[in-house]
């Protein structure tokens, strides 16, 4: 007799399982340092030249035509002086997280590509909400928009025929994927996986309750606010058909937002969707680099490595 699917099974499963991919103290220690006023370029360089993956998505991607530097940049610390700290931090996090998920991509029962699209552009939805709130951690929002979905790697992985009976519900039933997922997995859903994710991570407790919470905000008796974000980014990415979450309902939102966030209202006094809308177009437009970088491991399917000859380079950068 199989095992009943309880919440506290998942929990147990899940901050047991040994191979699940961990982040690396890199990333923890640049996102730490980036928040702090005095952190200086130099002193990032010393930390990123230790992981040649980062070194060398850093420095292509300030090379790249989106910021048209008159010259080849080859070491680190002119590369995060060009890209600025804030993307630094994104692309940090972002290259750790896709190079480390993206590698059980076979049991994802929709396209990975796609999947990292929509997580980028929930987390660029999701900031520019929160700027709009004042929100003082945008790096927190960014994160927490970013990695919202990972629960949906783990329950395709660990409970593949069960999340295949959620993909095949949804085919024919208008329902959210969240609401599919509490009744083929009793009191549990892909949200709640996530959070027990980033709490293994020690990501802050705002990520982690924003993500658990990020499709009912409502239900959040701490850090609602960035649920709410979240909630509303998430609604946008998919509206705006932003790559594709493997959720096919119809895109709805929770009308009990308003009573959080300070949105714009239209002439009928319903939040303005159409520039929000158009608001997030303009923001992807002007920060491409984290869809090329997710379009970059689609086509190569690994991010490279630097040559010897290139890492030689930029730590003589670093030295000098």
């Amino acid at each position: 007799m199989t095992e009943k699917l309880t919440s506290n099974r998942v929990k147990k499963i899940t901050q047991h399982i040994y191979d699940l991919p961990a982040l690396p103290t890199t990333v923890a220690k640049i996102i730490e340092l980036v928040d702090h006023p005095q952190t200086s370029a130099q002193t990032l360089s010393g930390i990123i030249s230790s992981d040649q993956v980062l070194t060398a998505q850093i420095l292509k991607l300030a090379n790249s035509a989106y910021y048209g530097f008159p010259r080849k940049i080859s070491t680190v610390p002119l590369a995060i002086v060009v890209i600025g700290l804030e993307t630094l931090k994104n692309l940090v996090l972002s290259v750790s997280v896709i190079d480390r998920f993206s590698r059980y991509q076979h049991a994802m029962p929709f396209d990975v590509y796609l999947f990292w699209e929509h997580a980028i552009g929930t987390a660029v939805a999701s900031r520019m909400l929160a700027k709009d709130e004042h929100y003082q951690i945008s790096g927190e929002v960014f994160a927490a928009g970013l990695l919202h979905d990972l629960g949906k790697y783990i329950m395709s992985l660990y409970f593949k025929d069960d999340f295949s009976k959620v993909v095949t519900r949804m085919i024919d039933e208008d329902l959210p994927m969240y609401q599919i997922e509490k009744q083929v997995f009793p009191e549990i859903h892909h949200a709640q996986i996530g959070a027990w994710l980033v709490e293994k991570w020690n990501f802050p407790e705002p990520i982690k309750m924003g993500i658990h919470y990020h499709h009912e905000p409502q239900l959040s008796e701490e850090h609602q606010k960035l649920a709410w974000l979240l909630h509303f980014g998430d609604y946008l990415t998919k509206k705006l058909g932003i790559g594709y979450s493997g959720d096919m309902s119809t895109p709805r939102y929770n009308p009990e937002l308003t009573e959080t966030l300070r949105l714009k209202k239209n002439e009928t006094g319903e939040v303005d969707e159409d520039y929000y809308l158009k608001r997030l177009e303009t923001e992807i437009e002007q920060e491409p680099s984290l869809f090329i970088l997710a379009r970059q491991y689609h086509e190569n399917g690994h991010f490279p490595k630097p040559s010897p000859h290139f890492q030689h380079q930029q730590l003589a950068g670093i030295q000098g």
